[in-house]
């Protein structure tokens, strides 16, 4: 498994989540069909073979939501989903004592965003330091949290002794395979950037799955590292609000060139006819806006917003490839 395959995954998982996220707080089954189980199988857990994945596994205390299999049919983990925005803490001990039932050493728990994996051999350390694995997929870069999923890659896991991802280096390029993002890094400062790979915001053209930029360089030579397509324009949106070109006095801002129906920017999350912003994020100075939809769609706004502020697309470079 390539580590961008992993990538990929947890990008169109993040957006899901943004998007859909009043339907999937409704009930843990859409939670389990929209974010765990898509993850399950890229981390090699075919939800579908009994032999892997053992859903609803009965115990003498409960049943839990999942039993992940090594390939001597002996469970290696245990499961429990929760709908999406569901407090995981009060059901630590619920998933503790299924693990405890059969001595399963791995308790785990997600709400298909949060993910949390505990070690049940380092019961005796404080609760803040037994997990061996706690992200969030929105609120973390994708990246990083690829690296750290990697523990749950049941090459690694079904071993019986994991070996657990760290950090990775910043500014480096992504790892090649699972493997070898397993090994121990150290954060470096991240290099100056050249002229080699950085086109302007304009000669720009993304195409579906084309992995975002690594880093934006803004106009004022600020160099800024880019996790997803929404950093891009999160980053840029930030710097115009900071550098006084983006204010309320210019919303609303449309999503898109010669059309008002939908705003990138607004004083309040809502678009011309009312609804509200399906994907948000809170900008300073009382502005939101609006980082929904595809990568070319995500261009096409940072385009749209920097020109409605008097600023040239063409002074904005990223870095591909």
């Amino acid at each position: 498994m390539l580590i961008d395959e992993l990538v990929k995954e947890i990008e169109k998982l993040k957006a899901r989540i943004l998007d859909y996220q009043a339907d999937l707080q409704k009930d843990e089954t859409r939670t389990r069909m929209a974010l765990i189980n898509p993850l399950l199988q890229v981390l090699g857990w075919d939800t579908s073979n009994p032999g892997m994945v053992t859903p609803e596994y009965g115990l003498s205390n409960g049943r839990a939501d999942y039993a992940l299999l090594d390939d001597q049919g002996k469970v290696v983990v245990f499961l429990e989903a929760k709908r999406l925005g569901e407090q995981l803490a009060r059901h630590r001990s619920q998933v503790d004592d299924y693990a405890r039932d059969i001595g399963c050493r791995y308790p785990a728990l997600t709400d298909g965003n949060n993910w949390e994996i505990y070690d049940r051999a380092k019961y005796d350390v404080p609760s803040s330091q037994s997990h061996i694995l706690k992200l969030s997929i929105v609120d973390d870069p994708s990246y990083k949290c690829a690296l750290q999923f990697l523990l749950l890659w049941r090459p690694n896991i079904a071993t019986g002794q994991p070996v657990e991802a760290t950090e990775p280096i910043m500014g480096a390029e992504p790892q090649a395979s699972a493997t070898s993002a397993l090994i121990q890094t150290t954060e470096q400062v991240m290099p100056v950037p050249t002229d080699a790979g950085w086109i302007t915001l304009r000669d720009i053209q993304p195409k579906v799955g084309m992995e975002p930029p690594q880093r934006v360089r803004l106009p004022n030579d600020e160099v800024k590292q880019l996790s997803t397509w929404r950093d891009l324009v999160v980053t840029v949106s930030e710097w115009l609000v900071n550098d006084g070109a983006l204010n309320q006095d210019m919303c609303p801002i449309p999503a898109k060139p010669r059309s008002n129906k939908r705003y990138s920017v607004n004083s309040e999350p809502k678009h011309r006819d009312g609804r509200d912003f399906g994907s948000m994020y809170e900008l300073p100075k009382g502005l939101w806006l609006y980082h929904g939809g595809s990568n070319r769609d995500i261009v096409k706004k940072c385009i749209v917003i920097l020109e409605h502020c008097g600023k040239d697309p063409a002074t904005v470079h990223v870095q591909v490839g």
